[in-house]
């Protein structure tokens, strides 16, 4: 058997270690969570639904701005006769 891998293989590869790198990351912040004595909790889920709240209003603009460009698009397809080109 070859000792050499093949491209899919090392790409696997790779995604895994960026995998491990980003829980080992998670782990350490978690660690430090735990251990700071000015963390509290509270706040922490406080601040976690702010960014929850940002997150699904940019998740919101994100598909208007999608639904409108592909409304644009159809309607520029489309001749002034409501007939498509």
């Amino acid at each position: 058997m070859s000792d050499a891998l093949s491209t899919l293989q090392r790409s696997v590869l790779e995604k895994y270690r960026t995998l491990a790198d980003c829980l080992h990351e998670l782990n350490d912040t978690l660690v430090e969570l735990n251990t700071d004595s000015d963390t509290n909790p509270e706040q922490v889920l406080a601040q976690m639904r702010e960014i929850e709240v940002k997150i699904a209003l940019v998740g919101t603009l994100l598909k208007g701005s999608v639904y409108s460009l592909v409304l644009q698009r159809n309607m520029g397809k489309q001749a002034p006769g409501g007939k498509a080109k």
